[in-house]
């Protein structure tokens, strides 16, 4: 998922909470909260959360609004919509029945999602794999186009089943031959949340049994949680327009899950440091690239900085984005949460960086 709009957020007083657990820590509290603060200004973003975590130590500080009207705080429990960084999250569960044997990294998927309506439309379904609709090399064309924005804005709250998300690439050329090229496509997460909820019956008992259970994340859920106070609107415009419901609807397996920072560093650690998502042999596998393209492996992306190596993912979609960071290394997990898009491209993960690697 990756829509941006614009916000404006001028002389507004945000409220802040910083939480630090440990007193030997390579970022101070004040700095990561004037951190977080001055992006929100900057970048017209009603709040958000922003958390560090290395050496089963935890900083994290949240500052803005949550929800409008009410004048609800930010704080560093608040779920947030996680958009496109949930992919990470389904590809983990996804190599879990890898690794138990339900499922075959590069057979063909067809068996699995024949059962879709129209799916024999869809160019180069019957022919990829499992791990090129992972790695994004199977050429399907994207649903997520402007056609899919404009009814999905007619019914806010429309929860799109897989045949009539995908209906909107049917007819569409295939981007490339299966593992030719690296082309970015939600169809790609669509099929494997389809699979997942083939496997186990729904997407979250899937994640369940697979990430959330083995993480400890008691903080995320597919879609939004029932009967929780702690949980971010998401905003859009100059005059934050409540556009939660286009997040909240959107439960297929391309971008999920609404959760808590400390959940999905919790995530990052279960699955990366301490190998209770997947061993070491599948995940090494995780973390390289494909032969079109070195800089995203299986559902997570590669990059580096020059404090080192790191793995993980973004996500954008009206009214929220997210993003998070696994540096091996230094064994450091950075988090990013907000209910708005930011005016810019640039990543505050890079500033939080300088501020832990350069103390």
């Amino acid at each position: 998922m990756n829509l941006k709009t614009t916000g404006n957020l001028i002389g507004r007083a945000y409220i802040s909470i910083s939480l630090f657990l440990a007193l030997a820590f390579p970022v101070q509290a004040t700095s990561l909260e004037k951190i977080l603060q001055d992006y929100l200004a900057q970048q017209g973003l009603s709040g958000g959360v922003l958390l560090v975590s290395a050496q089963d130590q935890t900083r994290v500080a949240a500052s803005g609004i949550a929800m409008h009207g009410a004048n609800v705080a930010v704080t560093p429990e608040t779920r947030f919509y996680l958009a496109s960084a949930g992919k990470s999250i389904v590809a983990a569960a996804v190599l879990g029945f890898v690794e138990e044997g339900t499922l075959q990294l590069d057979e063909p998927v067809w068996p699995l999602i024949k059962d879709i309506d129209n799916i024999d439309q869809l160019a180069n379904s019957d022919a990829v794999t499992l791990r090129q609709l992972l790695n994004h090399t199977s050429g399907l064309p994207d649903y997520l186009d402007d056609d899919f924005f404009a009814a999905s804005e007619k019914q806010p709250q429309k929860q799109w089943p897989p045949s009539q998300a995908i209906a909107f690439a049917l007819g569409s050329p295939p981007t490339n031959e299966p593992g030719r090229r690296f082309e970015y496509s939600n169809t790609n997460y669509v099929l494997l949340g389809h699979i997942l909820t083939g496997i186990s019956g729904s997407l979250q008992v899937a994640l369940e049994e697979k990430v959330f259970s083995n993480a400890r994340m008691t903080q995320s859920s597919v879609g939004k949680p029932v009967g929780t106070s702690v949980l971010a609107h998401g905003y859009a415009g100059d005059e934050f327009a409540d556009v939660s419901d286009l997040a909240w609807a959107s439960v297929l397996g391309d971008g999920p899950i609404v959760a808590s920072a400390a959940d999905l560093a919790r995530f990052a650690m279960a699955l990366f440091r301490d190998e209770k998502i997947i061993g070491a042999k599948l995940l090494k596998q995780m973390q390289t690239g494909s032969n079109a393209d070195e800089g995203y492996g299986l559902g997570i992306g590669i990059d580096g900085d020059e404090w080192g190596s790191w793995f993980g993912h973004g996500g954008s979609y009206e009214g929220f984005e997210a993003d998070f960071r696994y540096y091996p290394d230094g064994e450091v997990v950075f988090v990013f949460l907000t209910n708005g898009n930011a005016l810019d491209d640039g990543s505050i993960l890079d500033t939080v960086a300088e501020s832990y690697f350069g103390e």
